[in-house]
């Protein structure tokens, strides 16, 4: 099998590539990566209650029991 000699520098490149995209993808789910390997199993918690209705709208209820 005949391989072109310019052929080892366009693997590099290809290399260097994926690296970078890997590097990217990895770096913008960084948050969801660490909260999967994290021991806090329990999510994210919220104190503003809100019911999600049929037609995907959230509505927001007021805790008005000062």
């Amino acid at each position: 099998m005949y391989l072109d000699p310019g052929f080892g520098g366009m693997l590099v490149q290809i290399i260097v590539v994926i690296a970078a995209v890997g590097g990217g993808v990895i770096f913008s789910l960084r948050k969801k990566i660490s909260n999967l390997f994290s021991k806090n199993k329990s999510g994210p918690t919220s104190d503003i209650k809100h019911t999600i209705t049929d037609d995907d709208t959230v509505d927001m209820l007021d805790d008005d029991t000062n």
